[in-house]
């Protein structure tokens, strides 16, 4: 089971995601996000350090996500990713997708 939880920082709504983001997590992932997405709340920053795996679930519900926040003409970035991670991330063509950043703080204050 995934742990999710959301906190505001400002108008960026910040996920913190532990665990894996695979087959049996990615709905729950992908559902958690999508509900945080509004007209008024288009900033969203996942805090990616408690995620040590991923798999073409948990990429797909990115994506998903990804698109829906596009559509709200809003940012969705992602920091702290580990690097198994990445190097997933990397293969697949997503770092050309998503704004990555390198640490929490570093994120927030450039989509401040």
């Amino acid at each position: 089971m995934m742990e999710i939880s959301d906190e505001f920082t400002g108008d960026i709504c910040v996920v913190s995601a532990r665990g894996r983001l695979d087959g049996n997590s990615s709905e729950q992932f992908g559902g958690r996000l999508q509900a945080l997405i509004a007209p008024d709340r288009s900033k969203l920053l996942v805090d990616f350090s408690g995620i040590n795996f991923v798999t073409s679930a948990g990429l797909r519900a990115v994506i998903l996500v990804l698109k829906k926040v596009k559509a709200a003409n809003g940012v969705f970035a992602l920091c702290a990713v580990q690097a198994p991670v990445r190097e997933v991330l990397e293969i697949t063509g997503f770092t050309s997708m998503l704004q990555i950043y390198p640490d929490r703080a570093g994120a927030i204050s450039a989509l401040s």
